[in-house]
């Protein structure tokens, strides 16, 4: 029974990679979220997510998961769609480069430290989606010089900004 378990979860979630972007798929409810790439190196320059992809399926893009662009210091672009609802923790951690990040109204979370040294970004906007900014999200943004935070945000955690000079 465990070896038919471990099965089942192997097959209703796969990473592939579609057009330069990894995403882990799942089949049962026909959503993508961008994950790490795996072996190759990682992101660089403008990524362009887009908001569905197909491997055999039409997969909604939900998510940019944990650590997805981790480290990707020659990450200079990410373009969002909104269709993605979830910023994980650590997904832009130590994007140096990262100039311009568009963050659209679908997204209701930005997870802890998904921005976290990011100093090239000089602005940010949270959508009017977002309530809550997650313990050092945009940690060390060095470079922000200009910060957009709606009335829909109600709770901005210890260090969300923290090094923000």
């Amino acid at each position: 029974m465990a070896v038919l378990l471990a099965l089942f979860s192997l097959c209703a979630n796969a990473q592939v990679e579609i057009d330069g972007i990894y995403y882990e798929l799942d089949d049962e409810n026909l959503t993508a979220t961008v994950v790490a790439k795996s072996g190759s190196g990682e992101y660089s320059g403008t990524i362009d997510i887009p908001k569905s992809v197909e491997w055999g399926n039409v997969y909604a893009v939900t998510g940019i998961g944990s650590d997805a662009f981790y480290g990707c210091s020659s990450l200079t672009s990410v373009t969002i769609p909104n269709s993605v609802t979830s910023i994980g923790s650590d997904a832009f951690y130590g994007c140096s480069s990262l100039t311009s990040v568009t963050i659209p109204n679908s997204v209701t979370s930005i997870s802890s430290y998904a921005f976290w040294g990011c100093s090239g970004l000089t602005s940010v906007t949270i959508p009017n989606s977002v309530t809550s900014i997650s313990s050092h999200a945009f940690s060390g943004c060095s470079g922000l010089t200009s910060v957009t935070i709606p009335n829909s945000v109600t709770s901005i955690s210890d260090g969300a900004f923290f090094r923000c000079i």
